[in-house]
């Protein structure tokens, strides 16, 4: 899903270890959503569209960032901006980096850390270089599962995988790790049970 980002006008503290924003983009007629997560190293900008000048000032009197990562070649979104007003590397996994036109300061891999903790988990089968980050407050994800009404937590359609089997084998080897809270690239997160909710999909 490549999309233009739209703008969002406030963030949403979860937890000492959380923020998330979204904003409604009418041109892909989706939510794009992002969040702030806390490494042992920083906080980390996943996916970030752009905040509201007031907002993104009240981002920052709580969360002083350390990077930027995107989870897929798609989502560039406000990576530039961040990175030019911030001073913050931007990373990526390899397979990502031919879909994105800003250089990347470092590639990601399957198990790599990032801020400390935050550990990699590469999802083949949707976007160029999808990934997932599992932290201490859940599982990150972009497109690979989307979180939007009426259809609640669900894989990215099939039009926008570039293998919807393997997808679907790379989110089954979600479920070996714990989480509880998962936050998406499309929709509100899933605050409890996300692993449960997410086991469901299989049966």
């Amino acid at each position: 899903m490549n999309d233009r980002p739209a703008m969002a006008d406030e963030v949403q503290r979860v937890s000492d270890s959380l923020y998330f924003w979204q904003a409604y983009e009418p041109a892909v007629k989706v939510d794009l959503s992002c969040c702030a997560v806390r490494g042992s190293e920083g906080w980390v900008l996943i996916d970030p569209i752009p905040l509201a000048r007031g907002a993104l000032a009240e981002l920052l009197e709580e969360v002083r960032p350390t990077c930027i990562v995107l989870t897929s070649g798609n989502h560039e979104r406000a990576a530039a901006v961040y990175r030019e007003r911030l001073g913050l590397p931007v990373l990526a996994h390899a397979d990502a980096v031919p879909e994105l036109t800003l250089p990347i300061e470092r590639t990601l891999q399957e198990g790599d850390s990032v801020a400390g903790d935050l550990t990699v988990l590469e999802l083949p089968g949707a976007a160029a270089g999808e990934i997932a980050l599992l932290s201490s407050a859940g599982l990150h994800v972009g497109d690979a599962l989307i979180h939007l009404e009426p259809h609640g937590l669900t894989f990215l359609p099939e039009k926008y995988c570039s293998d919807e089997r393997k997808l679907r084998d790379s989110v089954r080897k979600l479920l070996k790790v714990e989480f509880s809270l998962m936050t998406f690239a499309h929709g509100l997160p899933l605050l409890n049970r996300a692993r449960q909710n997410l086991a469901q999909l299989f049966e």
